[in-house]
């Protein structure tokens, strides 16, 4: 692991360097690119590896922004591989930093934590429990709020050939034709055309998460027939360029292809992915994405730029890349006739807000995400001075409705209780049982995603 910032070779500085002003500097850097030579000469302060959805974009973004909160005047990325990037910052003094990012997949980021190879893990799924007690040895708990930071949500988008005439599936479906078994669209009521299946690599957290939430939940595996691409944004182009095909991505790589609704099977509820359906977690294929930089690592630059990925700063790099930022945003929502009708009575006149708070599996301790949340939302609450909060709690159906009653009530009485500790008080705090469900409660996913806080604010 880089314990600390390395230096490949000392810095060349020349003299005339040093009669620029910075304002000069500065006007040079608008024109002046970096090559593979500086990459040479630049001190590497940290390394990420892991995960291509975050270190196609999102990760050189964040790179770029923090080497200028540190000072530098002059900041690109120089690609190294199609999925390796190295961005460079030139600083005041001539100097050249640099933070190094190898994305072939989130798998590939915990084996590079394993191997103490990398700072920082990427990753678009959460560590894994063999991965977790395999380090845990090296890292102490991986899954600590002190090493696992939420940095953006994210949709896996199922996308289309943009003229194909189908705009809704459900997971069962959606399995099945991955798996092969729908070969044409004729057969779920498209039009008579092959289907074309392309798929992320074995290596990335995209193709971990479609099997774990469509794949594995309908007991099928992968067609040998699907096409494989370790890039999101090939498989993007290929969808697009391919009459009839299928595909899966991140939410910022639908480019020019058509994403279509979703549901899950036996769940009245279809949402298309968009920025609050998502932001939300609401939308059956949201997924967070993660970075992982063990406590006890002492690169003092890795430990700033951890604690920089949660500032304001940062996270409009998120939304420029396309991903869903932790921001707290609000939108008003249409009505669904499935919800309980006293709640649907409370929001008629309100707007939800894009926070919702989930638990860890099976327990009443808020996850790492909304740890931080109930600071953000306490910040937004402040700053527009709001006082009509409602806080509502929904729970999974466990087949006794009074217990699930009770849960839900309790889940929003947690929130309310963490929200006053940091002198918010919400104006309504109500559960509503498992009335009004979002996904499976088959799956430990789904019941996880059905026991949450949802919060509204008064118009």
């Amino acid at each position: 692991m880089t314990s600390l910032a390395r230096t490949f070779i000392f810095p060349l500085l020349l003299g005339s360097l040093f009669l620029l002003p910075v304002s000069a500097m500065a006007e040079e850097s608008s024109t002046k690119t970096f090559s593979a030579d500086d990459i040479n000469r630049a001190t590497i302060l940290f390394e990420m590896k892991g995960s291509n959805t975050i270190g196609e974009s999102l990760a050189p973004g964040l790179a770029e922004e923090f080497l200028k909160a540190e000072g530098a005047i002059r900041t690109g990325v120089v690609e190294t591989h199609s999925v390796e990037k190295t961005v460079l910052g030139q600083f005041p003094d001539g100097t050249l930093k640099a933070v190094d990012i190898k994305a072939h997949g989130s798998s590939t980021g915990f084996k590079a934590l394993a191997a103490e190879d990398t700072d920082i893990a990427m990753s678009s799924r959460r560590i894994k429990e063999k991965e977790r007690e395999q380090m845990r040895g090296l890292y102490g708990d991986l899954k600590s709020v002190d090493s696992e930071l939420t940095i953006a949500v994210d949709g896996l988008a199922v996308i289309v050939h943009p003229q194909l005439a189908v705009n809704t599936l459900d997971t069962e479906t959606l399995a099945r034709i991955f798996a092969g078994e729908i070969r044409n669209w004729q057969e779920i009521g498209g039009p008579d055309q092959k289907i074309s299946l392309f798929a992320r690599d074995d290596n990335s957290g995209t193709f971990d998460t479609f099997k774990s939430l469509v794949l594995s939940r309908h007991n099928v595996k992968l067609s040998e027939y699907a096409k494989r691409y370790e890039s999101s944004g090939e498989l993007s182009d290929m969808v697009f360029n391919t009459p009839g095909a299928i595909g899966f991505i991140g939410l910022s790589y639908v480019n020019q292809t058509k994403p279509l609704a979703l549901s899950e099977s036996g769940v009245a509820l279809s949402f298309k992915p968009n920025l609050f359906t998502v932001s939300t977690e609401d939308y059956v294929l949201s997924r967070r994405l993660y970075m992982y930089y063990p406590a006890n690592n002492q690169n003092p630059h890795a430990h700033r730029f951890m604690q920089f990925v949660q500032q304001d700063q940062a996270q409009t790099v998120v939304e420029e890349t396309g991903l869903i930022s932790l921001k707290v945003n609000d939108a008003t929502i249409r009505f669904n006739r499935n919800y309980p009708p006293r709640y649907l009575n409370m929001i008629t006149d309100s707007k939800r807000l894009s926070i919702t708070f989930h638990f860890d599996e099976g327990t009443d301790q808020l996850d790492n995400k909304a740890k931080l949340d109930i600071q953000r939302l306490v910040n937004y609450v402040n700053q527009h001075q709001l006082e009509d909060l409602f806080l509502f709690g929904f729970s999974y159906e466990s087949g006794n409705e009074d217990d699930d009653k009770d849960d839900s009530k309790r889940l929003a009485r947690i929130i309310a209780n963490e929200l006053e500790k940091a002198g918010v008080k919400p104006f309504y705090v109500q559960g509503y049982g498992s009335k009004g469900a979002i996904a499976s409660n088959g799956t430990e996913n789904g019941r996880n995603k059905n026991r949450r806080v949802e919060v509204w604010v008064g118009r």
